[in-house]
């Protein structure tokens, strides 16, 4: 009897691993799937819902107290930021246009650029695309600003991305907490509702995102005199185009991303006070170097790694554009 229930353990061993491996990946497409509809209706609720709220944003140790009212009218949102500690700031964000008011009253009016996002950055995200670097968790539940939330991370899978960590409010899908987090899951930055009031109308139909088309823009060619050779995995070229500088200069811009972070590369013939190195003002960090009289400067919110190697990468085609 014995050896009968030795020769029997392997066989029932082997078949509860092929049992494993088959199950494994429905319960991952569950997570992932369950995932991508927390992150629609967080999505959805950012775009369409009006609400106001007092929230904290913590970063390189220090913490910023902003008041946010946030309005969706006649398929348009708007916004309205104000510090509420240190020097008096007023950040409205309508259309197609940034004002900021500064403490001296002096108004700044600025275009939006294509893929600018409001304060809450999370529209566009599909988790399936993701997979490769980046891990999907269903991490629990906690409580924030006194209401209950399920928690979503979006965890880098290696040192060149960040990713995030999101609260979602379970009655309105509002994320209450944001968190940006390394691939260990230390949170280098954080967003918080403290206190928030929700308008109990009927939500809106929201309007199309250009976050959310530029996390699912196809890849692009490059086209013209610059190359880009292996760019960090997982970036893709996705825009380019033609900026105009305050100096009257014209900058090259391209876009890369890998469907949840981004970073630019600009490209001028004006090299004076150029940056070479890299810096950074916390989480978003910069790199810049010369060639052939060209200046490079690559900008994203992402590791210091990126878009080092993202500059690096940028060389001028010697054969002339057809």
């Amino acid at each position: 009897m014995k050896r009968l229930v030795k020769r029997r353990l392997p066989a029932r061993l082997g078949m509860l691993l092929m049992l494993a491996l088959l199950v494994q990946p429905s319960l991952a497409d569950e997570v992932t799937q369950r995932a991508s509809d927390l992150l629609q209706r967080m999505a959805d609720a950012l775009r369409s819902l009006n609400y106001e709220g007092t929230l904290v944003y913590s970063y390189d140790n220090r913490l910023e107290a902003l008041h946010l009212v946030h309005r969706f009218e006649e398929g348009q949102v708007q916004e309205r930021l104000l510090s509420l500690n240190g020097p008096v700031r007023t950040v409205t964000r309508e259309r197609d246009r940034v004002m900021c008011e500064l403490p001296d009253g002096h108004p700044i009016s600025v275009k939006r650029p294509p893929g600018a996002g409001g304060l809450l950055n999370t529209d566009g995200i599909a988790p399936e695309q993701l997979v490769d670097h980046y891990g999907i968790e269903i991490q629990g539940r906690a409580r924030v600003a006194g209401r209950d939330t399920e928690v979503v991370g979006i965890i880098p899978r290696d040192d060149l991305r960040y990713g995030y960590r999101f609260y979602v409010d379970r009655e309105t899908s509002l994320p209450l907490k944001s968190d940006l987090i390394d691939r260990n899951g230390v949170s280098l930055e954080q967003l918080m509702f403290t206190a928030i009031t929700v308008d109990a109308g009927a939500p809106a139909v929201p309007s199309p995102s250009l976050v959310a088309g530029v996390r699912s823009a196809p890849a692009a060619r490059v086209e013209g005199r610059w190359r880009f050779d292996e760019p960090p995995p997982g970036f893709q070229l996705v825009s380019q185009g033609v900026m105009d500088h305050p100096s009257g200069a014209a900058v090259e811009h391209f876009l890369f991303t890998d469907r949840l972070s981004a970073y630019s590369v600009y490209i001028e013939a004006d090299t004076r006070d150029g940056l070479t190195g890299s810096t950074h003002i916390g989480a978003v960090h910069a790199a810049g170097r010369q060639v052939d009289g060209y200046q490079i400067t690559a900008v994203g919110e992402v590791p210091s790694a990126t878009v080092e190697a993202a500059v690096l990468g940028a060389r001028l085609d010697e054969k002339p554009p057809e």
